[in-house]
């Protein structure tokens, strides 16, 4: 029997235990216990899920909430929303039993509606993907896939098409420094290329110039717009905050000429309702589909591939936020005069970006000193390199370089005791 932390008995685990017993071994029904109990613990004492405490058989979308709360606070991970499910990113903070924890919490889910006590679907499982045809087309025209015991065709990967809401990345999460600060123009010449839309033009210059996710973008509503001061700037929701609009984004003079020519002309063609900016309804999405609908995450990553094949670069949408801040940062360290500026401002970019965890900056900060770290390093071959041409000059022309130039190590002499340290141990 399982008792809670007040010695009372918690049926849910007791039922869920002896359910397992039948189906796997007793370690691995024990195992899961061990790494259930903190979390029901935490269910108890620190989830919250619309000002409340979410109790284990509330509604699918609470608990998925304090699923994701848990992964993030409690063992460390990074978690992305994609269009119908979660990327669980393993970070140096995790803990070894996220892929444990993931499947003991879906068994007991599982468990419990089998046994008639929840009465809601699975939380783990991600029913827009059951409900989804994954008939994938073998690789002879028009005939059906071989069997994988055939041995002909590639062995497909079905990562992408599990059932499971949470899917763990084999990467390990780690912001990413883009140096190529040309980025986004390459991109751009990239679509111009491809032939691409005034919509999806919108779209990706919003990627580079907000920082905002792209759900966030294709999130955005008329109403997002009008209920800002600033005419650059649109509400936005992050990432956590129940589709709240709990930040803003800001975009350049260029693109809102951009983005009301696309309302009023290709958007207005596609619409359901054909009026112009002014008559549309706050409700109403920016950007629809040629049908009227919402424009989803899977139909524009269609059109991205399809752009970024055509430069031949190889570029995942969530780099253009990288950019953002990275570019960002780095115009902090350049246009501040003081530590202190510097400072004020990396919280006012925390602040933007509404990082739940501000130590999120320092990775990138880190990865940017590593960037430096570059820019240095390369002036010091530089040298080298000009030095060796000078040095081999000299030797064919049977010059010596004068002593006095050559300044050793063992010639210093250094009143600090961590450096002596610091060369005895290189020695």
């Amino acid at each position: 029997m399982v008792f809670d932390d007040e010695k009372n008995h918690f049926m849910p685990l007791t039922e869920y235990y002896h359910y397992q017993l039948g189906r796997v071994s007793e370690s691995t029904s024990l195992s899961y216990l061990n790494a259930l109990e903190p979390f029901f613990y935490w269910l108890k004492t620190k989830s919250l899920f619309q000002g409340e405490r979410i109790l284990w058989d509330s509604s699918v979308l609470a608990v998925k909430s304090a699923i994701k709360q848990y992964l993030q606070k409690e063992l460390g991970c990074k978690v992305r929303d994609q269009d119908s499910y979660e990327k669980v990113f393993l970070t140096n903070k995790s803990k070894k039993t996220v892929n444990h924890f993931l499947a003991a919490i879906k068994a007991f889910y599982k468990a419990m509606i089998k046994l008639g006590l929840y009465e809601h679907g699975n939380p783990l499982v991600n029913l827009d993907l059951i409900e989804q045809d994954f008939e994938i087309p073998g690789e002879r025209k028009g005939r059906q896939r071989m069997p994988k015991i055939a041995g002909t065709e590639e062995p497909v990967n079905y990562r992408k098409i599990t059932e499971s809401y949470f899917k763990i990345m084999k990467d390990e999460w780690i912001p990413e420094v883009i140096g190529d600060w040309d980025l986004p123009y390459k991109v751009y010449n990239a679509g111009e290329k491809s032939n691409w839309t005034l919509r999806d033009e919108v779209i990706i210059r919003f990627l580079f110039e907000t920082g905002a996710r792209i759900s966030e973008i294709l999130d955005l509503t008329i109403g997002d717009y009008r209920n800002r001061m600033d005419k650059h700037e649109l509400s936005a929701f992050n990432k956590g905050s129940f589709r709240r609009r709990t930040k803003f984004v800001r975009i350049s003079p260029e693109t809102l000429k951009l983005l009301i020519r696309y309302i009023n002309t290709e958007r207005r063609k596609s619409a359901k309702n054909q009026v112009k900016f002014e008559s549309l309804s706050d409700n109403d999405f920016i950007f629809i589909s040629q049908r009227g609908d919402q424009y989803k995450y899977n139909a524009f990553y269609n059109h991205w591939h399809k752009i970024i094949s055509t430069s031949g670069m190889k570029l995942n949408i969530h780099k253009a936020r990288h950019w953002f801040v990275t570019s960002r940062l780095r115009g902090i360290y350049e246009t501040s005069t003081s530590k202190a500026e510097i400072e004020d401002k990396k919280k006012q970019l925390i602040g933007y970006m509404k990082w739940r965890d501000s130590e999120t900056i320092n990775i990138y900060e880190h990865l940017y000193d590593e960037e430096k770290y570059r820019d240095i390093h390369e002036q010091m071959i530089q040298t080298y390199t000009r030095r060796e041409k000078e040095y081999l000059k000299n030797k064919k022309t049977n010059k010596d370089v004068p002593a006095s130039k050559i300044v050793s190590i063992q010639d210093k002499h250094f009143e600090e005791e961590w450096l002596n340290d610091f060369y005895e141990g290189m020695e």
